[in-house]
């Protein structure tokens, strides 16, 4: 049974060193990107609910110009990104 967990425990470490790979570099660069583009554009998300209740006041063009700046700032820097590191 030892030779059982320490055979998953080296398993694991073998894969590790995929990651100090180029290819395992980019892998790792495309999820961190993707989880990062996902991460925000939630939180964009949770802004434009958040501020619903402006929808009828003057500062309804406010929120909605933060909102799609923040939506066009997410998009280009995931891109940029993506570029640098050659992933599409």
């Amino acid at each position: 049974m030892a030779e059982k967990e320490n055979g998953s425990m080296f398993e694991g470490l073998t894969s590790m060193g995929s990651l100090f790979t180029v290819e395992g570099a980019k892998k790792f660069a495309a999820w961190y990107i993707d989880t990062s583009e996902k991460v925000a554009k939630q939180a964009i998300d949770m802004q434009a609910s958040a501020t619903k209740w402006a929808k009828e006041t003057p500062l309804a063009p406010i929120f909605d110009a933060q909102i799609e700046y923040g939506k066009k700032f997410v998009e280009r820097s995931a891109t940029a990104a993506r570029s640098l590191w050659r992933l599409e």
